[in-house]
């Protein structure tokens, strides 16, 4: 894809990563994992390229930030899209493996890769996949949060070795350089190193990290419609 063709911004909110993209010809816009503190900021972004949002796409259901879809979903009018596997009850268009997720002349393709969460699935996008929590740099996402899996995990990294090594890789998450390569990630991440699906379950299932400090805000926020975050009928 060259720069002529695509839109592409991508957005830090303290660890959390967001990415603003689109097709340049047609001006239309997704945005793929949105971080509520971040809301105006995409909306002013679009504005200032010019363009129109189309979608907003959460890759699964956050244990541990707000999500900004059903806020902007209110706001702005766009569509939600997620996984089919999502409980979320705000989604507009629930995908499932192989689907496309269309904005102008520029697709998303739906990875299914359960693990992390049931609903998790990454977006592969020409020469670059955007991999949510399942694949982070020098890393994974977790299995001990609700509707881990440490065996759908294994499974779901084995899809994602099977791709291009020359795809660029932007998760969800990083503290760090927020970009890779799925070839140097099957070099040099400990997760995708490990040999065995046996002593791969064995390493996820026997750490026991501390669980996200906003875990029950985010999972309240979003699971529920928005109506809920007040009370009944009063909005956020």
């Amino acid at each position: 894809m060259s720069g002529n063709e695509i839109l592409f911004e991508q957005i830090r909110s303290s660890g959390c990563l967001s990415y603003l993209i689109g097709c340049a010809q047609e001006k239309v816009c997704v945005v793929i994992d949105p971080e509520i503190d971040k809301t105006d900021d995409y909306a002013s972004l679009v504005d200032f390229l010019g363009a129109k949002l189309l979608y907003v796409v959460d890759t699964h259901t956050h244990a541990d930030h707000n999500s900004a879809c059903k806020l902007m979903r209110e706001r702005y009018g766009v569509k939600v899209v997620m996984h089919r596997a999502t409980d979320a009850p705000y989604v507009d268009v629930r995908v499932e493996d192989g689907d496309e997720i269309r904005f102008g002349q520029q697709a998303l393709k739906v990875i299914y890769t359960p693990g992390h969460t049931q609903d998790a699935m990454c977006l592969l996008w020409g020469d670059r996949i955007f991999t949510g929590d399942t694949l982070l740099i020098g890393g994974c996402g977790r299995t001990d949060l609700p509707g881990g899996s440490a065996e759908q995990q294994w499974d779901s990294l084995r899809r994602l070795e099977a791709l291009g090594n020359d795809l660029r890789v932007y998760p969800g998450h990083d503290y760090r350089e927020a970009v890779s390569s799925l070839g140097d990630e099957k070099q040099k991440n400990p997760r995708l190193t490990i040999q065995s699906r046996d002593e791969f379950i064995h390493f996820m299932t026997s750490r026991h990290p501390p669980l996200p400090r906003k875990i029950q805000e985010a999972l309240e926020w979003n699971r529920t419609p928005i109506y809920r975050q007040r009370g009944q009928g009063e909005g956020i």
